[in-house]
């Protein structure tokens, strides 16, 4: 390369490295103005409720609600259907549901280990771990970590009320009250949620609902989790282990109980005149053949008084049983009646040696009696779908004519027209 090349090359670079240097110092000077948009996230609205309620005429309490486990009832106020029942050996719950408003009834019966003596230990049972437990399906509070904020707790007339605010996913904010109290070992609790704006209809409900809570204290000392017969049309209970089955019942008809080696028939019937001793042992040797009276006892449950008649028989093959009737006589020449037949031979169900052995046995038929005052509404019955009419029987000449004049076509149409069977119905 001569001496003017590398004059120029020199030259052409020196420019270039100007030209880079420059734009290094300059272009910061357009750049640093220019910011990313900020881009605002849009807030989701929150759901409003319905407008509140200020006519309460139309909920009534005028139908009772019985818990499966017969320990309690309550009103069950219009508007409001049954939602979630349990039981459990430390007591029994319902809730019930009005989702056109959003709102949750929740009524409940704790069994404590040990009868209460005061107040303070029954405020005492709600602490924050377990009133966070009861909420756990509402919004937690990040502030505080719980899924609910006390608003109020205060004691009247022997009753512990605690004022709840809560939020659900939706962000939507509930009021809650709770009333609680106790009578030796059984705690009652009745709980109302309501939107924010029916603070008024929390109120009314919670005040009717507490009015008309009714524990059944005559089945105190039977477990919490048995199950519960009760006949609406006569209005007796029985109450039964878990591990027993209903297996037949209609109101106002006999009901059957399968314990396994236990069974047992409930039944009201109209009979002539209030049974004596005499009668009740005739009622009973007439119920069935071969039966041998053990022993007869006077019984009286509630309002209702009669015998405790035990006996044994033989099966139809021979195989020897014991049983024990409880014939209570109602009024109107009304004839209550639980029936236990027992798969074991010579056994006398009145004795104390024999109630110890087969306690439940015992204790059931303790539990056998009417409930007053309690309206419980029939159960609706189910549709039934009568069988098609029978045929008159068809002459073989019309058998004939009808077959040819049924053409493939019509056939045809007919099977396109037979919905295919839902899998599973």
């Amino acid at each position: 390369m001569d001496n003017k090349s590398a004059k120029r090359a020199t030259i052409i670079l020196g420019v270039v490295m100007i030209i880079a240097i420059g734009s290094s110092a300059v272009l910061p000077l357009f750049t640093q103005n220019i910011q990313n948009p900020v881009v605002e996230p849009t807030e989701v609205p929150i759901p409003t409720f319905a407008p509140a309620i200020t006519d309460f005429s139309t909920i009534t309490f005028d139908q009772d609600y019985l818990h499966p486990s017969g320990l309690f009832s309550i009103a069950q106020p219009t508007g409001w259907t049954t939602g979630q029942e349990t039981s459990n050996p430390d007591g029994a719950e319902i809730t019930f549901n009005n989702t056109s408003i959003l709102s949750v009834l929740q009524v409940s019966l704790q069994v404590a280990a040990a009868p209460l003596q005061s107040m303070d230990e029954l405020d005492a049972i709600y602490t924050s771990a377990a009133l966070n437990q009861s909420w756990s399906n509402y919004r937690r509070i990040p502030e505080t970590g719980l899924n609910y904020r006390e608003t109020g707790r205060r004691r009247e007339d022997n009753r512990l009320i605690m004022d709840f605010e809560l939020q659900n996913q939706r962000r939507q904010i509930f009021v809650a009250r709770q009333v609680a109290w106790y009578d030796t070992d059984w705690v009652y609790s009745v709980r109302v949620v309501t939107p924010d704006n029916q603070i008024d209809l929390l109120r009314h409900l919670i005040d009717n609902l507490v009015q008309r809570y009714r524990p059944n204290r005559l089945f105190a000392g039977t477990p919490a989790d048995w199950r519960a017969y009760f006949d609406a049309t006569n209005n007796f209970v029985l109450r039964y282990p878990s591990t027993w089955t209903l297996t037949d019942s209609a109101p106002g008809r006999p009901a059957s109980i399968d314990g396994g080696d236990v069974s047992l028939r409930v039944e009201t019937q109209q009979i002539s005149a209030p049974l004596d001793e005499a009668g009740a042992s005739r009622y009973v040797e007439s119920s069935r053949p071969n039966v041998t009276v053990s022993s007869v006892q006077p019984a009286t449950r509630g309002t209702l008084s009669g015998f405790s008649v035990a006996y044994s028989y033989a099966d139809a093959d021979g195989n020897p049983n014991s049983g024990l009737a409880l014939l209570l006589n109602g009024g109107d020449n009304r004839l209550y009646v639980a029936n236990l037949r027992l798969a074991k031979a010579g056994v006398d169900l009145n004795t104390d040696t024999a109630q110890a052995e087969y306690s439940d046995v015992a204790r059931t038929l303790q539990t056998f009696q009417v409930l007053e005052g309690v309206n419980v509404p029939l159960p609706t019955p189910t549709a039934t779908i009568a069988p098609p009419p029978t045929a008159a029987p068809t002459s073989e000449a019309t058998v004939e004519v009808t077959a040819e004049a049924t053409s493939e076509a019509t056939v045809e149409a007919a099977a396109e027209a037979t919905p295919e069977a839902t899998p599973g119905s």
